[in-house]
């Protein structure tokens, strides 16, 4: 895939595909840790199906993963990493955007939550580069801090399904 292909993909309006029934609002339970596998599906663009991964570790609170692939291909677009480490490629080639240029050969350390993206000529989601400070959740502490950071990924994936979700009843 080209840049150009992955930016359409990632910026495609989607919602969430439940049994073939695209939805605007979805209700869900609030469960920790959060681990969640959708569908995701244009109103613009039906031959494109997505799948989206939220993955907040059971065995550490504080670590979340969300990330947005092509379903057909399987190739992961996009994804931010909270508390997960991770090593750049050392070498770059002309597809690597500007912004992560700088980035060649850095390591994430656990405390530096980052972006990943597709390159060409890499294997997927093998850039990363620090998460923008403009991003509205800059490290998980609660899991107030989870839900704010699946809230905003679903604004940078172009999500536009209205997740609700409740508090569980015991």
């Amino acid at each position: 895939m080209t840049q150009q292909q992955i930016n359409y993909l990632i910026a495609l309006p989607k919602l969430l595909d439940k049994n073939g029934i695209l939805n605007d609002t979805y209700t869900m339970i609030k469960q920790e840790p959060f681990q969640k596998r959708y569908t995701l599906k244009s109103p613009l663009n039906n031959r494109y199906t997505f799948l989206y991964n939220v993955d907040q570790s059971s065995k550490n609170y504080l670590k979340l993963t969300l990330h947005l692939m092509d379903n057909d291909t399987k190739i992961g677009l996009l994804r931010i990493d909270f508390n997960g480490q991770h090593q750049n490629p050392e070498n770059i080639n002309d597809d690597v955007p500007n912004d992560f240029r700088p980035f060649a050969g850095k390591f994430f350390a656990y405390n530096e939550p980052h972006l990943h993206y597709y390159v060409k000529g890499y294997k997927p989601l093998s850039w990363a580069k620090p998460l923008s400070k403009d991003y509205p959740v800059q490290n998980i502490s609660s899991f107030s801090d989870v839900i704010n950071a699946f809230i905003a990924f679903n604004s940078l994936i172009s999500l536009k399904t209205n997740f609700i979700i409740n508090p569980v009843i015991l």
